[in-house]
C-alpha cells in the first residue's frame, strides 16, 4: 500500500465512517440474524463486520493490504483476499450455494458495469436458494443537484448512478432490487436495498460514468493528493517554524 493509500485508509477509517454513523447501517439488524452465513463484498477496511456474529461472518477484499490490517484490527473475524473480477475466468473462491446472505457496502459504484455483471453471476452461484443482497451505494437523486455533485468531488468512485441504473443493472442478471430508505449523512444520499435472485437468465446491460462524474473526476484527484500535501507542508512549516524559535533563544 503506498504513503497516500495509507493515509486514505487511516482518514477513511477513524473519520469517515465515524461522520457517517452506525446508524446509518441499522437497517442491516431487520435482516440478518445469528445463524446466517454472512458474505461481506468489498469489506474495505473491516469496520462493518462489527454488524455481524463473528462465527457467521467472511469479510473479502481484493486488496491484501486491507486484509492483513482487518485481521490485525478485527482478530475475532475471517477475512480473506479475492481475484479482480474482470473476466468469466475471474471466480470467488467459495463453492455454490454458500451464503445466506451477501453484503455489499459502498463498494459498486467503484466498479464498471461489466465488471459488475460478472460479480452478480458470481453471487447468484454462492448464494443459497432463499438468499439475499443487502447492499448501501452513495446515490444520485433527482432534484439533488448539490448533494450529487459533491459526492462525485468527495467520492473515490467513478460510478455513483442512479436508483433505476442500479436497479437495471440488477435486473440484467436476474436479481429483483427492493428499495428500503435513503440516508442522508456526510453530504451523500446512500441508498439502502435488498435484492434477490429471480432467475438465471443474462441480458445486455451498458453504463459508463456519468457526466457530472466526468466533469468533476479532475477537482477529486485535485481534493484527493492536494489535502495530503497541503498538511505535510503545514507540518513540516510548523517544525521548522518551532525549530527556529526555539533554536535562536
Amino acid at each position: 500500500m503506498s504513503f497516500f493509500e495509507k493515509l486514505e485508509t487511516f482518514a477513511y477509517r477513524n473519520i469517515v465512517v465515524p461522520l457517517q454513523g452506525r446508524t446509518t447501517f441499522d437497517f442491516v439488524g431487520e435482516h440478518y440474524s445469528k445463524g446466517m452465513k454472512v458474505l461481506d463484498f468489498g469489506c474495505g477496511t473491516g469496520s462493518n463486520s462489527k454488524l455481524f456474529h463473528s462465527e457467521d461472518y467472511i469479510g473479502s477484499e481484493v486488496d491484501i493490504s486491507r486484509v492483513e490490517s482487518s485481521r490485525e484490527k478485527y482478530p475475532k473475524y475471517k477475512f480473506e483476499k479475492i481475484p479482480i473480477i474482470n473476466s468469466s475466468k475471474n471466480l470467488l473462491p467459495w463453492e455454490d450455494n454458500s451464503f445466506d446472505m451477501i453484503f455489499v457496502s459502498l463498494c459498486l459504484h467503484h466498479i464498471n458495469t461489466k465488471s459488475c455483471k460478472l460479480i452478480f453471476k458470481e453471487f447468484r452461484r454462492v448464494l443459497k436458494n432463499d438468499g439475499k443482497i443487502l447492499g448501501i451505494e452513495p446515490a444520485l437523486i433527482d432534484g439533488k443537484y448539490f448533494s450529487n455533485i459533491l459526492m462525485n468531488i468527495l467520492d473515490a468512485g467513478d460510478y455513483i448512478l442512479p436508483l433505476d441504473k442500479y436497479k437495471n443493472m440488477y435486473r440484467s442478471e436476474s436479481f429483483k432490487t427492493n428499495h428500503i430508505n435513503i440516508v442522508k449523512t456526510f453530504g451523500y444520499n446512500l441508498w439502502q436495498y435488498s435484492s434477490v435472485v429471480v432467475g438465471d437468465k443474462s441480458t445486455e446491460f451498458k453504463n459508463d460514468k456519468t457526466s457530472i462524474r466526468k466533469i468533476t473526476k479532475p477537482i477529486h484527484l485535485l481534493g484527493l493528493y492536494g489535502k495530503w500535501l497541503v498538511l505535510i507542508f503545514v507540518i513540516y512549516t510548523t517544525i521548522d517554524f518551532l525549530i527556529n524559535m526555539f533554536g535562536s533563544v
